[in-house]
């Protein structure tokens, strides 16, 4: 796609990774088409792409959608990201972690702790997801990453809908915890525990969130979310 559909796409993904958007949002094409000042067939590209990362439903004669994962979808996330994020963690503990990666790992939670600390709930949603992807980048599985993108994004959808409390969908001090038993060699219990905590956390009961303003989410402009790199 093109470098102005990319920047519409990731406005959108990153307004739904954010819980800004909830499950159930309509995207109207012609809304959006004024919000970023751009033609049906941009905006159709990027609906498509995100339908493809399914966190979005294109419905016959009624249009895009933020997907709305049922119980079971839930379910299944959590064990796909289960049988790959023990992947994740048994490829580092093989390889080990050198001291610049420990480090990266350690600027990022440092973020986590700072969005935190400022009460930013986009900010903490969109770093904690991040932090499992950039576990998945150091086990240096390219296909495991990609899986991975997708299903995170899936699983903010989920806690959008079913997250029993108001806290992130990763607590810092269980991201925290986590980091130093991946470091320490016990990585593989340490993430198998945490997400069945987040899993745990899901009240299946729970109420669908409140329709929101999409002019209003997506016509200002993003906040910047720095993310922990590696020292060049």
């Amino acid at each position: 796609m093109s470098a102005r559909a990319d920047h519409i796409y990731d406005r959108i993904l990153g307004a739904i990774l954010e819980q800004a958007l909830p499950p159930g949002t309509k995207l109207g094409e012609e809304q959006l088409c004024e919000i970023f000042g751009i033609g049906r067939g941009v905006i159709r590209r990027v609906l498509f792409r995100l339908a493809g990362d399914h966190v979005v439903e294109l419905v016959p004669h009624r249009g895009a959608f933020v997907a709305e994962p049922s119980v079971e979808q839930a379910r299944e996330v959590f064990a796909a990201r289960r049988v790959l994020e023990a992947e994740v963690v048994r490829a580092i503990g093989c390889a080990g972690l050198q001291r610049d990666q420990i480090a990266r790992l350690r600027r990022h939670l440092a973020l986590e702790r700072a969005a935190h600390g400022q009460g930013d709930r986009g900010a903490v949603i969109r770093l904690s997801g991040a932090l499992h992807l950039l576990l998945a980048e150091l086990a240096g599985n390219r296909v495991i990453h990609r899986f991975l993108r997708e299903l995170v994004a899936r699983t903010s959808l989920i806690i959008a809908i079913y997250e029993a409390s108001a806290v992130a969908c990763c607590p810092y001090d269980e991201h925290a915890a986590l980091i130093e038993a991946i470091i320490d060699g016990h990585g593989q219990p340490a993430m198998q525990s945490h997400l069945e905590g987040i899993e745990m956390r899901l009240r299946l009961d729970r109420a669908p969130p409140a329709p929101v303003d999409l002019r209003q989410v997506l016509a200002a402009p993003a906040p910047p979310i720095r993310v922990a790199v590696a020292a060049r």
